[in-house]
């Protein structure tokens, strides 16, 4: 079965199973989350959903009229807009919460653009010379006067003394770790 038939069933599917789910929209993020995610591992991307399955996906999240109406006639006193100013919010809050959603799952430009081989860990030679220059714009710390310092201290403070020693090398690390 080609992708596109796939996405289409899988939000096909989504869409029977969110009738019988929650339509709050707090858990709207939730929701659309699932959805996405089995998009992902469809291997769908940005191109494939983008302009045609996004907006169906939230349209199936938007509310009924009757359900606008209803919820409109217990919260009017409250609310202070119009019926259609009210359902405009409401359905525009579900917009964008699908929208913010989407683009953390399929964002619009790739984040990673380097190609190389990772040498060091996870990152390539590019990677790691770009966060060593980042390093190295801040200036490095010398704990020799701190060590002197409090070496040469008269009280003991339990609380600095035993983290400072442990962190200096001279304590005992199973001691501190249980």
């Amino acid at each position: 079965m080609d992708k596109t038939k796939l996405i289409e069933i899988t939000l096909t599917q989504w869409s029977a199973q969110f009738k019988s789910g929650s339509k709050k929209t707090k858990d709207a993020r939730l929701n659309f989350e699932e959805l996405f995610q089995k998009w992902k591992d469809l291997g769908a991307g940005f191109d494939d959903l983008y302009e045609t399955y996004l907006p169906k996906a939230i349209k199936v999240h938007q509310p009924a009229a009757a359900v606008v109406r209803n919820t409109f006639k217990t919260l009017k006193s409250s609310y202070g807009k119009t019926e259609k100013e009210f359902s405009d919010d409401w359905n525009a809050s579900i917009e964008a919460t699908g929208q913010d959603v989407f683009f953390e799952f399929f964002p619009a430009v790739p984040l990673d653009k380097d190609d190389e081989p990772k040498v060091y860990g996870n990152m390539s030679a590019t990677e790691y010379r770009a966060q060593r220059r980042y390093a190295d714009q801040f200036p490095t710390l010398d704990t020799t006067e701190l060590v002197k310092a409090w070496r040469e201290q008269k009280q003991y403070n339990p609380e600095v003394d035993d983290k400072l020693e442990n962190i200096l090398g001279g304590g005992n690390s199973d001691e501190t770790n249980s």
